[in-house]
Order: C-alpha cells, then sequence, then structure tokens
C-alpha cells in the first residue's frame, strides 16, 4: 500500500517545491530519458548492460502476483485492480520481452493514476454540486483565491491517464532510471531546496531530484503540479473548453502543451505522441479504480 504518513506536511511544503522545480526552466531541460540520452543517470551504477542481463529474467507476477491482470479488459471495462506498488526495487530491464517489459511498467503505474484521478474527481464533484459553498480547502489546495470558481473547476479536473504514462515512461527510461528506482521520481520533478530530501544528478549542479517516499506521491505530486502551475495554465483552459464543448480530457491532444517540461519542446511533444500512439495508451483515459 502507498505511504501516507506526513502527507500534511508534504502538502505545505509542495508550493515551495514546485516555484524551485521551475526557477531554471528556460536553462535546464528536465530529464528526457527516453533510453539514449543522459544515460549515466538513467542507469545505477555499477550496473552495466551485460551485467543486467546475466541476472535472472522477470516478469510481471515475480514483482507482484497482483500485476498478473489484463490491460486489455482495463482498456474494455474501464476498470483496473487496485494494484499499489510502493516502490520499484528491480530494474525492469530484467525482463527481457520489451512489450512485457513496457506492459508491466503501464501495469504499476495505471492503479496508481487511476487512484488519484479518482480523487480528483470526487474533489469536482464536491465543487459542482454546491459552487457557492465549495469547500475553502480545496481553494487552498489549488492555489485559487477564495470564490473564484471557474479558475477552481478549471484546475480541479483529471488528467488523462494516457498522458501521464507517456510522461512517466519517457522521464523514467520506462522505470530504469535511478532516481525512479531510488527516490521513486518518475517525472522528472526537481527542488533547488537544501531541506527537501533529493538525489544529485552525476553531470549537473545545484539542484536535486526530488525524492518521494512512494511511486504514488510521486504520481499525486506531478498532477497537483500540472494542475496549478503557471506553466501549465494552457493546458488546463484546452482541457476546460473540451469540457464546455461536452469532451473528456484527452491525453493525445494535450500533450502539445508540455512543453515546459524541455528546452526541446515540438520534439519533446512528439515522443509523448509516439509512445501514446505505438502502445494504444488513449484506451486507458477515463480508467477508474475498481469499485469506485
Amino acid at each position: 500500500m502507498a505511504a501516507h504518513d506526513n502527507q500534511d506536511k508534504q502538502s505545505k511544503n509542495l508550493r515551495s517545491i514546485i516555484v524551485a522545480v521551475f526557477i531554471s526552466i528556460a536553462a535546464i531541460a528536465f530529464i528526457v530519458s527516453g533510453g539514449d540520452e543522459n544515460i549515466d543517470d538513467l542507469e545505477e551504477a555499477p550496473k552495466t548492460a551485460e551485467e543486467i542481463a546475466a541476472l535472472p529474467g522477470l516478469t510481471a507476477r515475480d514483482i507482484d502476483r497482483a500485476l498478473d491482470y489484463s490491460l486489455d479488459q482495463v482498456g474494455r471495462t474501464k476498470s483496473v485492480p487496485a494494484v499499489f506498488i510502493k516502490s520499484l526495487d528491480v530494474d525492469l530491464n530484467r525482463i527481457k520481452d520489451v512489450n512485457e517489459k513496457k506492459a508491466t511498467f503501464f501495469k504499476i503505474m495505471l492503479p496508481i493514476i487511476a487512484a488519484q484521478n479518482d480523487n480528483i474527481r470526487i474533489e469536482r464533484k464536491k465543487i459542482t454540486d454546491d459552487p457557492a459553498d465549495a469547500p475553502t480547502s480545496l481553494y487552498e489546495k489549488y492555489d485559487v483565491e477564495v470564490g473564484n470558481v471557474d479558475v477552481l473547476l478549471k484546475r480541479v479536473d483529471v488528467i488523462p491517464a494516457s498522458l501521464v504514462l507517456a510522461k512517466a515512461a519517457l522521464e523514467s527510461g520506462w522505470g530504469s532510471s535511478r532516481f525512479a528506482r531510488k527516490g521513486n521520481n518518475f517525472f522528472g520533478m526537481r527542488t533547488y531546496d537544501e531541506d527537501v530530501p533529493g538525489i544529485a544528478p552525476k553531470k549537473a549542479e545545484g539542484f536535486k531530484v526530488i525524492k518521494y517516499k512512494s511511486i504514488t506521491h510521486s504520481v499525486r505530486f506531478y498532477m497537483l503540479n500540472i494542475n496549478t502551475h503557471s506553466a501549465y495554465k494552457k493546458l488546463r483552459t484546452a482541457r476546460a473548453k473540451a469540457r464546455d464543448g461536452g469532451k473528456t480530457p484527452n491525453g493525445l491532444a494535450l500533450t502539445s502543451y508540455l512543453k515546459a517540461y524541455s528546452e526541446i519542446p515540438e520534439e519533446y511533444g512528439k515522443r509523448l505522441r509516439s509512445i501514446i500512439k505505438v502502445n494504444n495508451l488513449s484506451r486507458f483515459d477515463g480508467v477508474r479504480l475498481e469499485g469506485s
């Protein structure tokens, strides 16, 4: 199960962390770990590709028996089992078949993403049920002036699973990065605050990649970042416009609004769209946790 202790303390520190993440965004690109870049940070020294290949092979079932569920069924039913892996303690490169490795990565991440989106749906319903009496705590959480319901609704909305899955795969090298395995950081979230736990990159100075207590925490803070930071205002506007037109948020369409994550914005969007299309991730948009 995901760790939840000290959650309040982490939430209070989130604003300063998010601001720190983007201080040098124009000068320093977030790590784009597609498999051939920043390789020193993708691999945990001293493991070489040969050493990893020599280790016994793995399957999803070896990691957790509950991961033996069908992604095709999830895509059809829009319901995913409540399987929560706290941390990824093994290198997924030990799964010899590339398609199986990617499927295992999706099986680990998808229930966590679905659970976070389910929580957002609950928050959003509290607003839409009685806009004039929306909880003050939500205004505070999403950094919105109390009473500004329109802005609040733009921020309190789901982020398509396809988008989060593609982003996590790209930034973490399909879960093989040092930051993902040792810090539960699947999205390259950074901090310049010395008091925030983090991991120092090998080829950069002045910042750390934030260390999270669990994969759940990483996903939660990433999604809150997208829903609050000014860099993603256009994404939230596009999402709201789609809602006004009777459409549900679409991950493929929203990839164009993640340009702030890289110094190669157009190429970055193309990579995300490629991951979504090649792996048919759009089928997971709208997926909910079983029983929700």
